[in-house]
Parts: structure tokens; C-alpha cells; sequence
């Protein structure tokens, strides 16, 4: 009967990365607000996943596997089940709002414009300083997120501890990490993303998160 609002299944894989893209976002937002955990070189995959622009193949456009590891883990879980505690609840509350800013950005020439204004001076700081975590870097990124998404609804609420919160440098990583998650919920309406499409196509989603893990399996090193 809803058979129409199915995703094309030749895609299917994409969406999830795409989606686990945007949970890995909200992880490392929640991580940084609640705990002040620094991202370290996750922090680096996801600038680089905004930083390309162009690119349209999901596993590419993120990173690989390793950095996607917990949230596709995570992913069955939250589709099949729904969240099991409060922590959950909030990543999936960030998600959803992540996974429609997304769409909204898309609908927005003026903040698509900045947003792109903003890439590309992200893009030639990259080359002069060789580092994409770069202090000034991240800022404007995050200067970008405040600028271009900061004007479409939802506004995203994050919480935590204050003292990460309203410090500068831990704000603009969190700022600068929501626009990674926009940047996988691009990619994710790009392969053909959309929410009524996600309940339906749930197990298909878990499948392809559980193959995408067994196929990259964890290595340890000693």
C-alpha cells in the first residue's frame, strides 16, 4: 500500500552510510557537550567529509568504515527498536533535526550560497595551513554553521555541561560537527533519503549496516 514511498533499493546502502554519517555527528556532539570529550581524528574526517563539497559517493564523501563503526552499530538499534534511555533519545532527537535541516538547506539558495561561500574559504585555509583542525579553520566553519544554518528551522538545542558549552573553542567544534551532520543528511536526500521512506525501509537499513560491518571487520593491532 506505501509501497510508493519506498527509497530506490539500488541506493539503499548509501542512505546508510549517509545515515550513520549524521548519528556519528550527533555522537560526537553529545561526547563534547555532556563530556568533554574531544573528538581527535574523528574531529578531522568530518571537516574533511564538509570540506568535500563535490563528491557524492557516501562512503568517500565521510571517511571509511573505522570512523563509521559506532554509528552503524548504533543504527539497527535505534531503527528497530527506538531509543532504550535518555541518551539515545537525544541522539535521535539531533538526527531527525540534522536529517530536516538538511532538506531545508536544500530548499534555501541564500543559505546554500553561504554555506558554500564558507567551504571554499575552508577549503583554501586547508591548503595554506595543511591542517583541516586548524583553530581558525574549525572557527569558521562554525562561524558558517551560525551564519547560514542558524537562520532555518529547527533551531538544535544541545545540552550538557555549561562549561563545555560556552567555551569558545569546544562551541565552535560543536558548531563545526552539526555542520558535518548537515553535510550527511545532503548526501543521504541525495541517494534518495527521507523520513516516512526510513520507517519503511528500517530493516532493509539494518541489513545494510550490519553487511557494511562484517565486511570491514575490527582489527586489532598488538
Amino acid at each position: 500500500m506505501w509501497s510508493f514511498l519506498l527509497p530506490d533499493a539500488r541506493r539503499r546502502r548509501d542512505r546508510a552510510l549517509a545515515l550513520a554519517g549524521v548519528l556519528r555527528s550527533a555522537l560526537l556532539v553529545q561526547s563534547i557537550a555532556r563530556n568533554g570529550t574531544q573528538p581527535g581524528e574523528l574531529l578531522q574526517t568530518c571537516i574533511q567529509s564538509i570540506l568535500a563539497l563535490e563528491c557524492q559517493d557516501s562512503l568517500r564523501a565521510l571517511g571509511d568504515i573505522d570512523s563509521l563503526r559506532q554509528p552503524l552499530a548504533l543504527l539497527c538499534p535505534l531503527l528497530q527498536r527506538g531509543p532504550s534511555n535518555t541518551l539515545e533519545a537525544e541522539l535521535l532527537r539531533y538526527s531527525m533535526a540534522l536529517a530536516t535541516l538538511g532538506k531545508r538547506l536544500l530548499t534555501n539558495s541564500s543559505a546554500t550560497q553561504r554555506v558554500q561561500e564558507g567551504i571554499e574559504q575552508a577549503q583554501r585555509q586547508v591548503v595554506h595551513f595543511s591542517d583541516p583542525t586548524q583553530r581558525s579553520i574549525i572557527a569558521g566553519l562554525a562561524q558558517t554553521y551560525t551564519e547560514a544554518i542558524g537562520t532555518l528551522r529547527p533551531r538544535i538545542i544541545v545540552s550538557g555541561e555549561s562549561r563545555f558549552l560556552s567555551d569558545p573553542d569546544d562551541a565552535a567544534r560543536i558548531r563545526t560537527l552539526l555542520l558535518s551532520g548537515i553535510r550527511a543528511a545532503v548526501l543521504w536526500r541525495q541517494a534518495g533519503g527521507h523520513l516516512p521512506g526510513t520507517i519503511l525501509e528500517r530493516r532493509g537499513l539494518c541489513q545494510e549496516a550490519e553487511e557494511l560491518l562484517a565486511i570491514h571487520p575490527q582489527h586489532s593491532t598488538f
